[in-house]
């Protein structure tokens, strides 16, 4: 195979499974439609004997797993039916290949495995959630032993390598267990509680002390079944579920995995290193139905894109070989993590800080504090990089969240609602966006103020945005100081200006005429004031810093008076509620939705009516079960429902039927328990 590391061969159906000859030499594919023996030599792939040539379309050669038996049967191959059937096939035969037919089974043969020094006994694991033992050197009897595993289905069974009257189990209920044949009437010798969902493959490590395991929940376990401990040696999380796990021979920390779905690359794992696959391959069009290793080196498998391929590991590529050790990145509270790769340290990193390889260990790999029953470590890979976090300040989040909280967004009475904004504002040191919320409320203040200055404004109202080109926070500590105190100042001028009456204004005395013209100089008026004009620049300016909370309640509370366009309303509440989620402030972003007139963005509000309850312990989503368990309603006001039974109500209506009846309302006879929150609610509150 040198300068092609992969061999193909297309046969006729989809594939299934595929198991290797004694010597290494021969391979058996199986599939529905398919059941062929093929011959592999440093060249090429042949095909040898078709096992179904001549015979009709039949069940019981529609295959879910095949298996060649050993060297005391090297002429023998069995395969588990998706019927239920198990069907021996002798090579030396002539004419029909098919030996024995055993229909024990009443569900499909998940998978089949023969002890590995006797290929007269044979192992299934069935869909009808049992493992039966059956021995061919007795033609007339049914199974030897049979085996319940208290589970719907059994997923897979393997032989321990050493111990060969030891088998391990994987269930659909995620569990994996121990037997003993030797001990048929006994129940399992250990039970591991090992997937979340369906565990679908198991193998044997050599050493026969571990077992590997994979399931629907992504993941691969590393499990020494020697020990009474119930957390895995080492766990591996994966991107699909996993669907085939084998070891790699001659090397003890190494296994390969393929998908069940989604992912069509077979990935071989350094089980010390459990984030990065070590080897891909990356041969097949869907994803691999089986897999074996030939040798240390060479891997084959099978697809149901009916290609058979033969490939070596030399031409696998490595994912870690094409990571980048430096990284950076940074969250919405303003920490920024790095990683530094310790090769290229700069001369400020401290040299304590670095992990120093253990006595007796390879570099980079250090030992965990479990114990397996050799009463060694096991060894867990260390990267070689240095981490940190540091923190910058670059988004004022606490500042955020206060004013989403606070912040009035009501267009009724702007004066008031500006009035508390611009309080809130400048109690939080936002002194800028203070004086922003001041002057809009001296703009739509329900007594307009005039004057009649004698030296014209030579521009409109427009922020000192030369000074800062963000609000508050590239001022220094006398800047504010400064801007508190003019604040102040011009503060006071407008509130005597506007307590003036209209035909008052020309009898104000030369300082109050003074005022007014230091007071239209300081905000840059030009009096009368157009203020939609003045409003649109304020936008546009908050627009460009980016201050998308500025923009949306500035807009809220001026709503009825101004006339933007819906699409850069939508843009503005869009980024908002974006920002909002992430804070997790779920009910300022559902009143800013709420409060939204373009139709586009009220629709978030629509689009999901399903509650999903979690438990009070581990915060994991409650799953649906026949008893309820999950609520699933269109919610309209105030709602409640009891977490025993599921059923509920509008508050309102459960506060009257709980103030004189103890059960449920529907009538199931749950007793649920309402009271203790109505103690704490004055019943005359709506």
């Amino acid at each position: 195979m040198e300068g092609n590391y992969a061999k193909r061969e297309r046969m006729s159906g989809a594939v299934n499974a595929l198991s290797l000859s004694p010597e290494g030499n021969s391979v058996v594919v199986a599939g529905r439609e398919i059941l062929k023996i093929l011959s592999i030599n440093k060249t090429e792939i042949t095909e040898t004997l078709n096992l179904r040539a001549g015979s009709h379309f039949n069940l019981n050669y529609s295959s879910n797993d095949v298996k060649w038996g050993n060297n005391a049967t090297k002429q023998k191959v069995a395969t588990a039916a998706t019927n239920g059937a198990i069907i021996l096939w002798d090579l030396n035969k002539i004419g029909r290949k098919a030996e024995r037919v055993i229909t024990e089974h009443t569900r499909a043969v998940n998978r089949i495995c023969f002890q590995p020094d006797n290929g007269n006994i044979l192992l299934s694991a069935s869909q009808d959630g049992t493992m039966k033992c059956w021995d061919f050197r007795d033609p007339k009897n049914g199974a030897r032993y049979r085996f319940e595993g208290k589970s719907e289905s059994v997923r897979d069974v393997q032989f321990n390598p050493v111990s060969v009257y030891e088998f391990a189990a994987a269930f659909e209920t995620g569990t994996i267990q121990k037997w003993d044949m030797r001990n048929p009437k006994a129940l399992y010798d250990r039970k591991v509680s090992a997937h979340n969902g369906p565990c679908l493959t198991v193998d044997w490590h050599p050493n026969g002390k571990l077992v590997a395991s994979g399931g629907r929940d992504k993941t691969i376990k590393v499990w020494d079944m020697t020990a009474d401990s119930r957390r895995p040696l080492y766990t591996i999380r994966t991107m699909a579920s996993v669907s085939r796990i084998q070891w790699r021979p001659g090397f003890e920390n190494e296994i390969a995995s393929c998908a069940l779905l989604t992912d069509s690359r077979i990935h071989i794992w350094d089980i010390r290193r459990p984030h990065i696959a070590k080897y891909t391959f990356d041969e097949h069009d869907t994803t691999p139905t089986g897999f074996m290793w030939r040798n240390s080196n060479e891997l084959l498998s099978v697809s149901k894109d009916k290609w058979f391929i033969r490939q070596n590991i030399a031409g696998a590529y490595r994912p870690f070989d094409l990571l980048k050790r430096n990284g950076m990145g940074w969250n919405v509270q303003g920490d920024i993590v790095f990683s530094i790769d310790k090769s290229s340290r700069n001369l400020f990193v401290d040299e304590n800080l670095i992990t120093k390889p253990v006595n007796g260990s390879p570099k980079n790999w250090k030992r965990l504090g479990t114990k397996t029953a050799s009463e060694e470590d096991a060894i867990q890979y260390v990267p070689p990089q240095i981490c940190g976090i540091v923190h910058m300040p670059l988004f004022d989040f606490e500042a955020f969240s206060v004013f989403a909280d606070n912040y009035i967004i009501s267009s009724e009475n702007v004066a008031v609602a500006c009035d508390i904004n611009g309080e809130l504002a400048w109690k939080m040191g936002r002194y800028r966006t203070a004086q922003t919320w001041k002057i809009i409320a001296m703009f739509y203040s329900d007594e307009p103020v005039e004057a009649d200055v004698e030296e014209s404004i030579q521009e409109s109202f427009s922020f000192d945005m030369d000074r800062s080109t963000t609000d508050d926070d590239d001022d220094d500590d006398d800047e504010d100081e400064d801007d508190r105190s003019s604040f102040r100042v011009r503060e006071e001028m407008l509130e005597d200006i506007s307590q003036s009456s209209e035909g008052d204004i020309d009898s104000l005395n030369t300082g109050t005429s003074s005022q007014i013209h230091i007071v239209a100089s300081s905000f840059n008026l030009r009096l009368p004031w157009k203020h939609e004009s003045v409003v649109m620049e304020l936008l546009n300016y908050y627009t460009e810093q980016g201050d998308v909370q500025m923009c949306v309640t500035l807009y809220l509370v001026l709503e009825k008076y101004l006339n933007i366009d819906n699409e850069r309303i939508e843009d503005w509440f869009t980024a908002y509620i974006d920002l909002l989620h992430r804070f997790k402030l779920w009910s300022t972003a559902t009143a800013i939705i709420k409060a939204c007139k373009v139709q586009n963005v009220r629709e978030r509000n629509e689009n999901a009516t399903t509650i999903n309850i979690a438990c009070n312990t581990c915060f994991k989503l409650v799953n649906g079960t026949s008893s309820g368990s999950w609520a699933h309603q269109t919610v309209r006001g105030l709602y409640v429902w009891c977490q025993g039974c599921n059923h509920g109500g509008h508050l309102s209506h459960m506060r009257d039927w709980f103030a004189d009846e103890q059960q449920c309302a529907t009538g199931c006879g749950h007793a649920c328990v309402l009271q203790p929150l109505l103690s704490s609610l004055p019943l005359d509150e709506e």
